[in-house]
């Protein structure tokens, strides 16, 4: 080891010794630190409240935000939009306005929109975001197929639920018709029945038509016969809708979309037409849509149904849906009859009285029967 070598390890040792501290010096260090460890211990841990000191302790302002409060003003305060269309990624809110839906709503498995939603939105960047979704008044619901447990919402708050069905092309389907102003009643809303393309019709298959109506007029339902192409029955159409937030239901190729157009020209519908060999209807409208006819009212245009299954409903809950039953069933042998094969059942008798509408008991047996067979 050369001499310059020795020197600067000699001096590594004097500097090393010039950092040493005595026993006395450690003993008030080691103090110090249990004193800080002390000190960190019983200090309230942020955002977190004190539940074992007796006394109030002020708790340090959190270091994060509250979720509600990054997302802006509390919902109650935002501004009100009606859902105009649903589209994937993107809603559409009336008077123009495209929305996207909040990131805490998108991750809710049982959060859906439907055209008539009432929503909160938040402008957020220059553009606007749904942040919550006002309670709906009524809804119009069916069975999912692919979710037993829980309904399809088709859509929600509206007052009228008109239920579309042609004269011909494609063939009337009263089943149809009682499942839908089942499902209306079921639903909160009113209900009215439309016939479509009374320009098809014989003038015996017309007053067979109106028979049918009269069935539906004396339970309360507003009714109309319509036809697209001579303009008879649209001014009552039009004045069943006035004031309203209505929605056409029906069968594909009824006519719905057309009815629509002629009702409000400037935003026309493609429309389609009727297929030659099963008389079906093709499906034009392919999802629901909001359409405002002027400030009072409202129209919604669905796609066209070809089964409609019930929501799970009660038997009671069907038999409120066939009011008509009502008088003779009060003089049923048993309180609880199901007027399906119960002795002593008045309501049978008034079917064979013709009292009640036979093809309405045959519906309410279709009905009851399917409903049976889902919940097996």
């Amino acid at each position: 080891m050369s001499d310059e070598d020795k020197e600067r390890q000699r001096e590594r040792y004097r500097r090393g010794l010039a950092r040493e501290v005595g026993p006395d010096e450690r003993r008030r260090r080691r103090a110090a630190s249990a004193q800080r460890r002390s000190e960190h211990t019983s200090a309230p841990r942020r955002g977190h409240w004190s539940e074992e000191d007796a006394e109030f302790v002020k708790i340090r302002r959190p270091t994060h935000t509250p979720m509600r409060e990054a997302r802006g003003a509390p919902t109650q305060a935002l501004p009100v939009a009606t859902v105009a269309a649903v589209h994937r990624g993107l809603v559409a809110l009336d008077h123009g306005i495209d929305a996207r839906i909040a990131g805490h709503l998108r991750i809710d498995p049982e959060f859906r929109l439907v055209v008539g939603d009432r929503v909160r939105f938040a402008e957020v960047s220059g553009t606007a975001r749904i942040e919550a979704l006002e309670p709906r008044r009524t809804v119009l619901s069916r069975h999912d197929p692919g979710n037993p447990h829980q309904p399809r919402i088709l859509v929600a708050n509206v007052d009228l639920v008109v239920v579309v069905a042609a004269a011909a092309r494609p063939p009337l389907r009263p089943g149809l018709i009682d499942r839908l102003l089942l499902a209306a009643a079921a639903g909160g809303s009113a209900a009215a029945v439309c016939i479509n393309k009374i320009d098809l019709s014989s003038p015996s298959e017309r007053t067979a038509l109106h028979a049918l109506l009269g069935d539906y007029a004396a339970l309360g339902h507003a009714v109309s016969c319509c036809s697209t192409t001579t303009g008879e029955g649209i001014e009552a159409l039009r004045a069943q809708l006035d004031g309203r937030t209505s929605v056409l239901v029906g069968h594909s190729g009824v006519g719905k979309s057309s009815l629509l157009n002629v009702l409000d020209p400037g935003g026309a519908r493609r429309t389609g037409e009727v297929r030659a060999h099963d008389g079906r209807g093709r499906h034009t409208t392919t999802a629901s849509g909001l359409r405002r006819l002027d400030e009072r009212t409202v129209v919604i245009d669905t796609p066209g149904v070809r089964a409609f299954g019930l929501d799970a409903l009660q038997p009671e809950e069907i038999r409120a849906g066939f009011p008509e039953f009502a008088q003779d069933a009060a003089a049923c042998r048993f309180s609880d009859c199901t007027h399906v094969d119960d002795p002593g059942c008045a309501v049978r008798a008034a079917v064979e009285g013709e009292r009640v509408s036979a093809e309405r008991y045959r519906s309410y047996l279709r009905i009851l029967a399917a409903q049976r067979d889902e919940s097996d």
